[in-house]
């Protein structure tokens, strides 16, 4: 699977997950096909709690690919540059359509700081940058100011450092990595005796849906795949252009 398809993959994904977060899947196919049910469907209740995992592909990839960027990239400074411009261009997006601040463009380039500077610092002493690495996903954990915050930093730094790692022991890691970094809604569900299907299925999409997203890494080739003009930038316009747009049809929909 070569990076543009990997790249492509998570687009759709996050698509999906941003559009059905406007119109929740179940409910738009109630309006369109049976407008005149006086109750939820269960089935296509099902239907969307099945496909919302479909959403949880996008950032394991998304975070894959700085690892795979910050590798192979000519220029870092024009790479940081780039994240940086979209990140503040998608920042009102993003407020206009979660209501928060933080998107996940800023955690990407968090976590290619990260590593730039866990190679500086291995190359000033060895061990240090493995020490500053950690640091800052402590602070950026700790402080929670873009979306994943330190736990997608931490990811970044696994697929990273995990590279070269047969795929058999990847599996191991992350299947321990993914959960272990959930362990607030694990302890919640269980402390707070949750045991509802609502419940259940937040915790499966939230501690396990992500590693259909990091399966989709070990398929990678090594290989670039098709190129375009232009298709550097294509990635980095949509997430703004399509996180106003859907911001602007939840507005209109509230009247807001």
């Amino acid at each position: 699977m070569s990076f543009f398809t990997l790249k492509t993959v998570a687009l759709l994904s996050m698509l999906w997950d941003h559009v059905t977060y406007v119109w929740p899947l179940a409910l738009t196919l109630e309006v369109l096909f049976f407008p005149d049910v006086s109750e939820s469907i269960p089935a296509l209740l099902v239907l969307q709690r099945a496909t919302d995992y479909l959403g949880r592909i996008a950032a394991p990839i998304f975070l894959f690919s700085i690892a795979n960027g910050y590798r192979h990239t000519r220029n870092f400074n024009k790479y940081a540059l780039r994240l940086l411009v979209f990140a503040c261009l998608a920042e009102y997006p993003y407020y206009l359509l979660f209501g928060f601040h933080g998107n996940i463009m800023f955690t990407l380039l968090l976590g290619l700081l990260t590593l730039r500077l866990m190679d500086w610092g291995n190359g000033k002493r060895t061990g240090l940058g493995y020490v500053l690495a950690v640091g800052l996903v402590i602070l950026a954990h700790h402080f929670r100011l873009t979306e994943g915050g330190g736990r997608y930093i931490l990811f970044i730094l696994a697929f990273y450092l995990t590279e070269q790692w047969p795929v058999r022991k990847k599996v191991l890691l992350w299947l321990v990595l993914m959960p272990l970094f959930r362990y607030g809604l694990i302890w919640e569900f269980f402390a707070e005796q949750l045991f509802t299907y609502p419940w259940f299925h937040m915790l499966c999409i939230n501690a396990v849906g992500p590693l259909l997203g990091v399966a989709f890494t070990f398929f990678y080739n090594g290989k670039k795949g098709p190129a375009f003009p232009g298709d550097k930038y294509l990635w980095y316009v949509f997430y703004p252009a399509h996180l106003l747009l859907l911001g602007l049809a939840q507005r209109a929909m509230l009247g807001v």
